[in-house]
């Protein structure tokens, strides 16, 4: 059961579930959901997989709701204010785990948001590893277009063939000039939906880096 917390941002209280790992803490993690107006939440079955999979290797686990969302105050400000949101969650959580690793992860709009809280953050602070999963780089049909700020570091990029929402030709095109890997699953969609094991597969080989 996650323990629900709140923490101030810029816009009032944040709601952010925790999890703990059994045993020994090994580091700290924050994950993001994806897109709120579109159903998204902490306990989305994609981010609850990247928290299951940093648990299991030791890390406290800290799901943010977006503004607007949950409890959470505010309203919903297309990845703007949320990255603001997120930055200063980041901060906080940080300074009470100011001696372990960080890691961070996000799927759909919340790896857009966590993409460009990754680039905002110094270099020093960055999270040791990154995992981005349906990553939008560019229009997002009925929504609206991303602009994806250019990132380096340890990331993993995984992206369904088949993701009808966040196209693979697009993250390719964003990927090309900066010579990311990719992990592609065949045949998947934007929801990984029969995917899971094969999504948890490639993050555990990540994450054993």
């Amino acid at each position: 059961m996650s323990e629900q917390i709140f923490i101030q941002g810029p816009m009032g209280q944040l709601e952010i579930f925790v999890d703990y790992p059994q045993g020994e803490v090994k580091g700290f993690a924050v994950v993001c959901h994806p897109h709120p107006l579109q159903g998204g939440n902490p306990q989305h079955k994609v981010p609850t997989l990247l928290a299951q999979m940093f648990l299991e290797r030791g890390c406290i686990v800290y799901r943010p709701s977006f503004r607007g969302s949950g409890q959470s105050d505010g309203l919903h400000d297309e990845g703007y204010g949320e990255t603001d949101d997120i930055l200063e969650a980041i901060k906080q959580i940080r300074s009470k785990h100011i001696s372990l690793p960080f890691y961070a992860g996000g799927f759909s709009f919340g790896a857009h948001v966590m993409a460009k809280s990754y680039n905002a953050l110094p270099d020093e602070i960055k999270p040791k590893q990154l995992i981005l999963c349906g990553l939008p780089t560019a229009t997002v049909a009925g929504l609206r277009h991303y602009v994806t700020p250019a990132i380096k570091g340890d990331i993993l990029f995984i992206h369904g063939e088949a993701d009808e929402v966040t196209l693979l030709s697009d993250l390719i095109e964003w990927a090309r000039p900066q010579r990311h890997l990719l992990t592609i699953l065949p045949g998947a969609n934007h929801f990984f939906t029969g995917y899971l094991k094969q999504l948890r597969v490639a993050i555990s080989r990540f994450l054993v880096a």
